[in-house]
């Protein structure tokens, strides 16, 4: 008796399906949802930390142009007013802008980084609400460079409760 070979009966392997790369597996959507909603509150944060600081590019650009002009006690004046204008829009809640010079000056320090508005506050009183005949024109002008350059480091670096 002749048998037949046994290794002919025997059909070809099949391989399984090749795994599609669509519908991914549950884990991959669980990541991709992660990671779309990560980005959108990064983008979320991002622009609600932009918006909250366009009032410091406002008032660096209002003390560019008083700086470029009027005359130096008016100058004094106008960085004062600024200044006070900057705070209140800083901290809404709190009543900083009527605050007497002096205090205003105290809160200016409390709130930057650095030692700034060292200014006689008795002095800065005379030339922000005395008449121009009364003003000392070189310490006017020395005030003015003094207040000037403290403005902008405070606008650029003051903390806010929230924001840092």
């Amino acid at each position: 008796m002749n048998e037949p070979d046994p290794l002919a009966l025997l059909r070809d392997i099949h391989l399984p399906e090749a795994i599609s790369f669509w519908p991914p597996a549950p884990g991959w959507w669980l990541l991709a949802l992660f990671a779309i909603i990560c980005s959108a509150l990064t983008a979320l944060l991002w622009l609600r930390r932009k918006r909250a600081r366009i009032y410091r590019q406002e008032a660096l650009q209002e003390l560019d142009e008083i700086l470029n002009s009027q005359q130096h006690f008016k100058k004094v004046q106008s960085i004062f007013r600024l200044l006070r204008q900057t705070a209140h829009t800083a901290y809404r809640k709190k009543n900083i802008a009527s605050l007497p010079t002096g205090s205003f000056l105290e809160f200016l320090r409390a709130t930057s980084h650095q030692s700034l508005f060292r200014c006689d506050p008795q002095k800065l009183g005379l030339i922000l609400y005395a008449t121009p005949e009364k003003h000392d024109p070189d310490y006017c002008a020395d005030l003015c460079l003094s207040l000037a350059s403290d403005a902008r480091l405070w606008i650029k670096q003051h903390s806010v409760r929230g924001e840092d």
